[in-house]
This record gives C-alpha cells, sequence and structure tokens, in this order.
C-alpha cells in the first residue's frame, strides 16, 4: 500500500484532490490490489470507454446484465446506483492516458448490516500499452483499491469477509475489462452493429453516442490496415525475363558414311542392278522446328520409311 502510494503523482494533484485522497489512506484502509488484466483492445476505444463509463453500463443496462445505473451530473462527476439501495458519488480527481484516480464517496445497503454505513473509496487504476508479435495492440491494467469505513462495526465486519470480497471485486474487474476488450474487436469486425447498439442507448448524452460512433470508424479503419495483404515488391511486380530459347535450325541430314569394309556390308551400299529405278535406300530428312522437340516430316504424316526388297537384301 504504501508503495501504491509513492507512486502517485502528488505535485500534480489539485489541493481539494489531495485531500479527498488523504481522507481514504490516512490511518487503516482496507488496501486490495487486484489481479492484473490483460486484453487485446484498441487503445483508442479503452481511452474513450474510461472517459464515459456510463457508456459502459449503458451498454450493460441495455443487455440486462447488471443492477447498477451510472449517470454522469458534470464532467468528471457521477452517481451511481445499485438496486439494493446502494448509492455513491463518483468523481475522477486525475486522468491520463496511463493512470486513473477515482474517488467515490457514498453509503451501503444490503443484507450483510441491519443499518446503511458511510465510507470513502480511492481507485487508482494504471493501464500500459503494447503489441504483441504480430503487432495486435493489447492493453494491460493494473488496479489498486483503498476503502475507508467510517463505522467501526461496519469495518470489522467488512474485514471478517475481505477475502470473499476480494475475490468478488476481482472477478468485477476482470468481466469489466474483458468487455472492453469485447468492444473493441466487435467494433473492428462488426463496427455497424456496435454503433447501432450505442446510438439505442438513452442514458447517454447524444453526442457522447455520436463521438463514440466516430472512434468506432477510425478502430475498424486501423483494423483493416493491419489485416490488408502485404503489397508486393517492387522486384515482385515487374515479370521476370524469360531467357531465350535457342531455335532449332532446319538441317538436312544425309547418310555420307559408310562402314568399314571388313563389317562385310559393302553389298548395302552398292547400286541395284535392275533397270527399274529404285527409291534411295536413305532419304533426306528434313527436320522442322515443334517447340522443344525436333520432328522429322516423315514421322509426323505417319508414313513408312523406305525399305529394300527382300530379294535385294
Amino acid at each position: 500500500m504504501q508503495a501504491a502510494l509513492q507512486k502517485l503523482p502528488w505535485n500534480d494533484l489539485t489541493p481539494a484532490a489531495q485531500s479527498k485522497i488523504r481522507s481514504v489512506v490516512s490511518g487503516s484502509p482496507l488496501f486490495h490490489r487486484m489481479t492484473q488484466q490483460t486484453v487485446y483492445s484498441d487503445p483508442e476505444i479503452h481511452q474513450f470507454l474510461l472517459r464515459h463509463p456510463d457508456l459502459v453500463i449503458g451498454f450493460w443496462e441495455q443487455l440486462g446484465a447488471t443492477q447498477l445505473s451510472l449517470r454522469e451530473v458534470r464532467e468528471n462527476n457521477y452517481v451511481l446506483r445499485e438496486t439494493g439501495g446502494t448509492a455513491a458519488a463518483v468523481e475522477v480527481l486525475y486522468r491520463t492516458d496511463s493512470l486513473c484516480i477515482v474517488y467515490a464517496k457514498g453509503e451501503y445497503r444490503g443484507p450483510l448490516l441491519a443499518k446503511a454505513y458511510q465510507g470513502d473509496i480511492l481507485l487508482v487504476l494504471r493501464t500500459h500499452y503494447k503489441r504483441d508479435e504480430m503487432g495486435e495492440p493489447m492493453i494491460v491494467c493494473d488496479l489498486d483499491t483503498f476503502i475507508q469505513i467510517n463505522s467501526l462495526g461496519a469495518d470489522m465486519l467488512v474485514k471478517l469477509f475481505f477475502a470473499q470480497l476480494a475475490k468478488v471485486a476481482d472477478s468485477n474487474f476482470e468481466v469489466t475489462i474483458a468487455f472492453v476488450g469485447q468492444v473493441s474487436r466487435a467494433a473492428a469486425r462488426t463496427p455497424n452493429t456496435v454503433k447501432d447498439a450505442a446510438e439505442e442507448i438513452t442514458s447517454v448524452r447524444q453526442e457522447v453516442c455520436a463521438d463514440f460512433c466516430d472512434v468506432v470508424d477510425r478502430v475498424a479503419m486501423r483494423f483493416a490496415r493491419r489485416n490488408q495483404p502485404a503489397p508486393l515488391s517492387t522486384a515482385q511486380q515487374r515479370p521476370q525475363p524469360v531467357a531465350a530459347q535457342p531455335r532449332v535450325r532446319q538441317q538436312d541430314f544425309t547418310l555420307t558414311s559408310r562402314p568399314p569394309p571388313e563389317w562385310g556390308m559393302d553389298h548395302f551400299f552398292e547400286t541395284p542392278k535392275s533397270d527399274v529405278p529404285q527409291p534411295p535406300l536413305y532419304e533426306p530428312v528434313r527436320f522442322e522446328d515443334r517447340s522443344e522437340l525436333a520432328v522429322p516430316r516423315v514421322i509426323e504424316s505417319g508414313q513408312t520409311p523406305p525399305r529394300l526388297p527382300r530379294s535385294q537384301w
């Protein structure tokens, strides 16, 4: 608790804000640091909902998922009510992109206590922004809670059940941060659905809803830019030159050589003694270019190569 108090920006706080903080942290207040929460969320969505918490409660009321109501009475000031009778005046004392300090003063009415008791609460929310290995934005939230009960009997009862109350607070904090992530994902993928739901909320000022719709459009545009296909490089866009294939020149191939005399094959090359003209044993064959293969005409046309009669073998 002392380490959390030392991190507060005392020099940047107004005297009134310092007085309210000291009224909570003086003496022996109850202190609880909630479990750190990490969620995928666009930073602009997170900051807007943090500046307008009544919009979050408005979504919950529209879904029928809460018994709370939060109404803005003036800038940075709200009235919180719960159906069981609990009410509180909430004031934002200090707010930046990474730090938000909230003070609340109210009374509790419920089954744990026979009568209403008053108390003060101080919430210190710290936010860190980072990106994962794929470049997607992430939000890391740490929340410190200071509670000052103004009644001895109620103070003892709260301390007795403080462990159970801390678990409930951790669960509520987890649900709230997760809801911010859900709104961010829906705004990125289905912006029109989110804008339609925001426009139906009647407990929030119309200008706030209009500004939120503009934020949703920007979130959707950023998401589309992050997930569009990467453009091809200049080298990939230009067609690579294809190496020219050497063309096969048309040539006449004629058998001009004869086997050695010792082979005993000279009679195959002797001129026939018949007076009837005989076709030559080997005709010049012209090869033509057929892309990669040079096909002789005689084979291409299906003709049978000339052969000598058996009597002349």
